[in-house]
């Protein structure tokens, strides 16, 4: 049947429901809402029921072919999802294929998941399952497309912004859907019908934002030294562990010595990114950290790295703030060494 792309799943909904829907791929905002969207059509056409299973080690198939093979003369109309959370065993993808049997008319079967649609359509379940129902693919939106949904749920939610917050709100989520729908739904409470512009928003941003020791990462190897310590402040605040920001910085490092130790053998950058599995979005931020960190520095950043590990599990660190402070601020430019972790450690 039909295979649809996540903003044209409520087109369909609007003239009837399927028998089946495979809802599928890594974007998880796109596939909540279609899942949500789903319910709602769901339960205005008379499904008023919603039966929700998660497939895992202990599942329990017998319940749900029950629930499948249920009369209508003695329950309502029912949705029923079932979650794909783990690697299908072959009973399970056996279990998949006998679905499309069990259907009825009284029945919304939805089948969805976290892995990627080209990935998961070329089983033989989903193959079998296609016949008799939709698919719903969810894809990652690319730099043009996540900037014309941010305009329309802006629009959605009555609030406008310059161009300029447009393009520090995109730069801001990263590809992130969810917490730039959040950013917008908070934006409308604080700033109805009035035009925000660039520096409010950054101003807003500052005060709301919330961050993961990934967009840590991302900074510091960009070498922003005023949004590294901004980030590494708000992840303090959020109590994320000093042991978990350490992780990351000893990573991205470990990365970066190699790279520069591919680089002297004359490996092309591209080989290594590859081999490394360095994201594309994130080569360009390893290639501006690589042209102002010597692999001597990053050897020195590496002991220094260590001393802190040391000083922090040994309790010795008076102030962990400062401490990782320094770190970020030798990462972002690389200076005399007048004080250092591992001399706090060597006294």
């Amino acid at each position: 049947m039909q295979k649809l792309y996540a903003n044209q799943l409520t087109s369909q909904l609007s003239q009837g429901l399927a028998a089946c829907y495979l809802i599928f791929g890594e974007e998880p905002l796109q596939k909540l809402e279609a899942i949500d969207a789903l319910r709602q059509a769901a339960k205005e056409q008379g499904f008023d029921e919603r039966l929700s299973f998660t497939l895992d080690s202990q599942f329990d198939w017998a319940q749900l072919h029950n629930e499948l093979g249920a009369m209508s003369l003695f329950s309502a109309k029912r949705l029923i999802e079932l979650e794909l959370s783990q690697k299908l065993t072959p009973a399970a993808s056996d279990q998949l294929k006998q679905l499309a049997h069990s259907l009825s008319a009284d029945i919304v079967l939805v089948l969805h998941g976290q892995r990627g649609f080209g990935e998961v359509s070329k089983l033989a379940w989903f193959k079998q399952l296609q016949q008799v129902g939709v698919q719903v693919a969810i894809y990652p939106l690319d730099d043009r497309q996540a900037r014309q949904w941010l305009q329309q749920r802006a629009r959605t939610l009555s609030l406008q912004l310059t161009a300029d917050a447009f393009s520090l709100l995109q730069h801001h989520s990263a590809g992130n859907l969810l917490a730039a729908r959040q950013e917008l739904e908070k934006l409308a409470l604080t700033h109805p019908n009035r035009m925000v512009d660039a520096d409010a928003l950054a101003d807003f941003l500052a005060d709301h934002s919330t961050f993961t020791v990934f967009q840590l990462g991302d900074a510091i190897l960009a070498g922003e030294g005023q949004q590294a310590m901004h980030r590494l402040y708000r992840l303090l605040q959020q109590d994320i562990e000093p042991a978990i920001i350490i992780w990351q910085l000893q990573k991205d490092l470990q990365q970066l010595q190699q790279l520069q130790h591919h680089q002297q053998q004359g490996i092309a950058p591209a080989q290594s990114f590859k081999q490394l599995a360095i994201w594309p979005k994130r080569q360009p931020l390893y290639q501006q950290a690589l042209q102002r960190l010597s692999l001597n520095y990053l050897d020195y950043l590496l002991q220094e790295l260590a001393a802190f590990d040391r000083l922090y599990k040994g309790g010795q660190l008076a102030d962990i703030t400062t401490a990782l402070s320094h770190l970020v601020c030798l990462f972002i430019k690389p200076v005399p060494r007048t004080y250092s972790l591992q001399q706090h450690h060597n006294e």
